[in-house]
């Protein structure tokens, strides 16, 4: 159910290209996890990609998916490219620019719709609430002639503060157990990124590719390195002859939990969770413009991933850790922006329950008198060098009072 809609149609003629490579979406995990990228589908910054994992110290948040390159087969010659990219020397392929025919925000939640011919496909990207799992879900609404659906997944495993031209890991290996592949550095402790394509009967070629000079064009506006490459193992596809619907996954779980919720039940359960969250806002803010509000504020309440031994600790007492973003891409936790928005994010909207494990779990870090400023990612501790986040502590403490009188 579409609680909230805010739509971008799209007219190739009457519309500049570049538009699709300046807007952006997010979607969050609940972890500090997210995937990111452009309408167009490349990606232009050193933030995007696919699955942003949130993993516990040393490792942070890490980029283990970048990037899927989409066609759609209809003969041997006959491809359309849905995707884009950017290479060096000025090489932009921006195939959705020819098809695309609207992007929205439906619930908070990225949903493309292309037009190919008579073929009207949908697009829609999702992650699992406190999981570092993602779905990319395509599902045929018009049309007769069917054609393949071909995906090309790329990776680069780095931390997503890394520069993008660090050499790729050598060698990247690929195994397979029927239907489920695993891609994993042998030099790094990372888990290997668990991918398939939730559909039978679905088939995968190996093909590796390096992807040379992928351009990031964000971050050659900042003055970063802005050239990269990537690795892909080979493509997934299935003939969509007879079926309407298919969807990649990537997960850094274990298998026995990505395969809890097929990509139907993984968006019923979402639509279950974001219902919730209206119900609980005050009434004023459960439709139109403060409903987009309370989606986009759930993006930054989070439980961290990277902070494992806190969240034992927390469960040890009967309690429960939460924290604030304090923006993405790049922010952490911040103590400051924390308690200003405590309010806005956690009590306006209802989770007041939330917002005390916030509250406590800044006052376990009390030392000297502060609240930490930041938490570093890969960090288990957090810095102290502000005072007014303390006394920004008090205010917020006072705000949560007021709505809850929890003495």
């Amino acid at each position: 159910m579409a609680f909230t809609t805010r739509s971008l149609p799209w007219d190739k003629t009457s519309h500049s290209r570049e538009l699709l490579l300046e807007r952006e979406w997010l979607v969050t995990n609940g972890l500090g996890g997210f995937a990111s990228g452009t309408i167009s589908g490349a990606i232009t910054r050193r933030y995007h990609g696919l699955l942003i994992a949130a993993l516990p110290a040393p490792h942070g948040r890490m980029v283990m998916w970048s990037h899927v390159s989409e066609f759609l087969r209809f003969g041997d010659d006959d491809v359309i490219s849905l995707g884009a990219e950017e290479r060096a020397g000025g090489q932009l392929n921006l195939g959705a620019a020819d098809y695309l025919h609207e992007f929205r925000l439906e619930n908070g939640l990225p949903v493309w719709t292309y037009h190919v011919r008579d073929l009207v496909l949908e697009k829609r990207i999702l992650m699992l609430h406190l999981q570092n799992t993602v779905h990319v879900i395509y599902r045929i609404l018009e049309g007769e002639k069917r054609p393949r659906l071909e995906l090309r997944p790329a990776f680069f495993f780095r931390h997503y503060e890394s520069p993008v031209n660090e050499g790729l890991a050598a060698p990247y290996r690929l195994s397979a157990v029927e239907d489920r592949y695993e891609i994993s550095d042998a030099h790094s402790r990372l888990p290997p990124l668990r991918i398939k394509l939730a559909i039978d009967p679905a088939q995968f070629t190996v093909l590796p590719q390096i992807i040379h000079q992928v351009v990031y064009r964000i971050e050659q506006s900042r003055g970063y390195a802005y050239e990269g490459n990537l690795w892909s193992p080979g493509f997934f596809y299935v003939d969509m002859h007879e079926r309407n619907m298919a969807a990649l996954i990537g997960s850094t779980e274990e298998w026995d939990i990505i395969n809890v919720l097929a990509p139907e039940g993984a968006t019923a359960a979402e639509e279950e969770r974001r219902a919730k969250m209206l119900d609980d806002a005050l009434p004023e803010a459960r439709r139109e413009f403060p409903a987009e509000l309370v989606f986009a504020g759930d993006q930054f309440i989070i439980t961290p991933g990277g902070r494992a031994e806190e969240t034992a600790r927390a469960h040890a007492a009967g309690d429960e850790v939460r924290t604030v973003i304090a923006g993405y891409h790049w922010f952490t936790d911040w103590g400051r922006d924390t308690m200003i928005s405590l309010e806005g994010l956690a009590l306006v909207s209802g989770r007041c329950l939330e917002a005390g494990y916030i509250l406590r779990t800044f006052a376990h870090y009390v030392r000297d008198g502060l609240i930490p400023n930041m938490f570093p990612d890969r960090e288990k501790e957090g810095l102290y060098h502000t005072a007014d986040a303390t006394l920004w502590f008090f205010h917020a403490l006072s705000r949560y009072l007021h709505y809850t009188d929890d003495r």
